[in-house]
């Protein structure tokens, strides 16, 4: 289910907003990302970094010539990608998925609270992390 709404084609779009929206002020250009952006741009946090939603939201504005990212998208577009790396996961008998999520997201973030795997696990894959394993 996840790995066909990963794979489904999203067209990434900028908008011009006309009106303020969460951290995006009226005028401003707004990129709507997609699950596979957002996978490509974890992919390249190196190991050991750790980048926040926020950080990734600019760095992809600024990619794509815009003043910020979707936050509602960028939010569903991440759980999208991260239950997909779950997904496939469990259907290839993987040790870890291959998305490494960790490095963006933890705990206390939104979207984690959202995801099929628990708190522990998500700990267990930034702790790993932390130890070089």
């Amino acid at each position: 289910m996840w790995i066909e709404k990963f794979n489904k084609p999203y067209k990434e779009k900028i908008k011009r907003l006309n009106f303020n929206f969460a951290d995006i002020k009226k005028g401003d250009m707004m990129l709507v990302s997609s699950p596979t952006s957002i996978a490509k741009y974890i992919k390249k946090i190196p190991k050991g970094k750790k980048k926040t939603v926020l950080e990734m939201r600019n760095a992809l504005a600024k990619k794509a010539k815009a003043n910020k990212t979707c936050p509602v998208s960028t939010g569903i577009f991440l759980r999208i990608a991260i239950e997909a790396s779950l997904e496939e996961q469990s259907k290839r008998k993987l040790k870890k998925p291959n998305l490494p999520f960790w490095r963006i997201i933890d705990e206390k973030t939104a979207v984690a609270k959202k995801l099929s795997i628990s708190k522990k696990l998500l700990n267990t894959y930034i702790n790993q992390e932390l130890r070089n394993e």
